[in-house]
């Protein structure tokens, strides 16, 4: 009779242990899905606040050039020669053989498209 008394204490015991051991598991399981998921969102605000950042960065750039072109329309001619020589640059630096003319440089100088956009902006460059 003791035994048997032993065997049924001694079942409810392992039952009520698996019990706790489950819902043990169950808790650290989704405690670590709320960790997972609070870093989630950290890592979403850092990169909205990192995208608001570049934006206000490009947009503070776009003025600044349009303020600069708008005092001296020279300053796209330089912006120009400063574009063909990292094109010409990265070319260079390359093992094949390209050959470019000068409005795939963006050096058309001799050309017409500075003085159309001189007159655009309303004064002639003597800048360059």
């Amino acid at each position: 009779m003791m035994s048997n008394y032993v065997h049924r204490l001694s079942h409810s015991f392992l039952r009520k242990n698996k019990k706790k051991q489950l819902s043990l598991i169950w808790f650290t399981t989704a405690q670590q899905d709320a960790e997972r998921a609070k870093y989630i969102v950290l890592g979403a605000q850092q990169e909205k606040q990192t995208i608001i950042t570049r934006a206000k960065g490009e947009a503070e750039s776009a003025i600044l050039i349009g303020q600069s072109v708008k005092k001296n329309p020279g300053f796209m001619k330089l912006r120009r020669i400063d574009a063909a020589r990292d094109i010409a640059d990265i070319v260079s630096s390359s093992g094949n053989k390209v050959y470019l003319n000068a409005d795939s440089l963006l050096l058309n100088l001799l050309g017409d498209a500075d003085d159309k956009f001189e007159k655009s902006v309303g004064k002639k460059s003597s800048w360059l």
